[in-house]
């Protein structure tokens, strides 16, 4: 039986983490929620014995989970995906395989890996890309508003910010591109939630944003890991611009 995590169970849970980091990188964006009064937010365990054998975290957005031994993915965490109300299940492809089909949820595709250090041209990334500020933080809540990219933007916004990862391009005094990073540790970044307003598109706004983030990111020592639907083609000649270097595949239900 799975049950909920609390802040004495935070050791095994990293343990769990750790053994697969750059898979599991998203869980670190939600362990602020590990011991919380808002039950949207949260982590299940699997026990025996005392041991934390697999965990999952889940919020309104999404639903992921690590477990020491994939042979036992099925047996514990198929109910409780089945139930879940996030917007997405999200995880390795040959670890979401072993759940067998989950009525209501298509498969997609996605890219994982990352973008290795290299130094961009300066003059490439536009005089108005600025690191956003706790000032922003009513208009990125605007912004990010009814996109499904970033709808828990409200309740994170202001720890991501803390981080200094979000990047933004103004027209004016109007945010109409921004990136972010909304999981990083002491080694890694995962990079998300970039977006261009749709009358901006097409002028390389979203680029100038990831560029400085990216190189934001390079310059902590960390490496940025980041993932795109493998349908949408012209994502890929963007990132392969960036030297993005693929992984494995993600599998997301929804």
């Amino acid at each position: 039986m799975l049950r909920k995590l609390e802040e004495k169970d935070l050791s095994q849970l990293l343990e769990i983490i750790q053994a697969d980091e750059v898979n599991n990188l998203q869980f670190y964006e939600y362990l602020p929620y590990l011991s919380n009064e808002d039950e949207r937010f949260g982590f299940y365990g699997k026990f025996t014995n005392n041991k934390l054998e697999g965990a999952l975290y889940f919020s309104p957005f999404n639903t992921g989970f690590a477990i020491q031994n994939p042979l036992y993915i099925y047996d514990y965490f198929k109910d409780i995906l089945t139930e879940t109300s996030s917007m997405y299940i999200f995880g390795r492809h040959d670890y979401i395989q072993r759940l067998g089909q989950i009525t209501g949820r298509d498969i997609h595709v996605y890219r994982y890996g990352f973008l290795p250090i290299k130094r961009y041209n300066n003059g490439d990334i536009a005089k108005r890309v600025e690191r956003a500020s706790k000032e922003d933080i009513p208009e990125l809540i605007s912004f990010y508003e009814e996109k499904d990219i970033m709808i828990e933007i409200p309740e994170r916004i202001e720890h991501i910010i803390e981080k200094g990862s979000i990047f933004v391009r103004r027209d004016g005094d109007k945010i109409v591109s921004a990136a972010l990073a909304h999981s990083e540790t002491d080694q890694y970044a995962l990079i998300g939630a970039v977006y261009t307003e749709y009358d901006y598109q097409g002028k390389g706004y979203g680029m100038h944003c990831l560029k400085a983030l990216v190189q934001h990111l390079h310059q902590q020592e960390k490496t940025p890991y980041l993932f795109y639907e493998e349908a949408l083609q012209h994502l890929e000649g963007i990132y392969q611009k960036l030297s993005f270097q693929h992984e494995t595949d993600i599998w997301m239900l929804y």
